[in-house]
């Protein structure tokens, strides 16, 4: 799947939804990680150091991602390189699922009732998309 895939609509319903979480991504990337941890306890060993640094970064991560939709080929490095280091993290197959649905959820409360079920989808379009560069599926070196 490629970037192409995503819709001029769906990346509009992307950015504004994100946007929405303005002067909130940290509490957002916490609301994250604390129910990322509720799903799965074990995957809390992944994760070295302080969690609220890793939020911020995640969370940095995700607006740049989201701010680049337009630019894909600046993007897309960025989240080969990402993908490597969950790879050396020791992030399994099955984990990039839980962690999308995660993300989305928590995305969804923190928006509240504009995060409707075109911007849900829009979301997973993406997310599906990331997973697939962060796991080397496309756009090999």
């Amino acid at each position: 799947m490629d970037f192409e895939k995503l819709s001029k609509e769906d990346i509009k319903l992307i950015q504004l939804s994100f946007k929405q979480l303005s002067g909130r991504y940290d509490k957002a990337g916490e609301v994250f990680y604390k129910r990322l941890f509720e799903i799965d306890p074990n995957i809390s060993k992944l994760f070295k150091g302080n969690i609220k640094e890793q939020s911020s970064a995640m969370m940095r991560m995700v607006k740049t991602v989201v701010e680049g939709l337009n630019y894909p080929e600046v993007i897309i490095p960025a989240v080969q390189d990402l993908g490597r280091r969950h790879h050396e993290y020791g992030v399994a197959e099955n984990q990039y699922k839980m962690f999308g649905d995660c993300l989305i959820e928590c995305l969804a409360q923190e928006v509240g009732k504009e995060f409707n079920e075109k911007t849900k989808a829009a979301w997973y379009k993406l997310y599906e998309i990331l997973a697939d560069v962060m796991r080397g599926k496309h756009y090999e070196e």
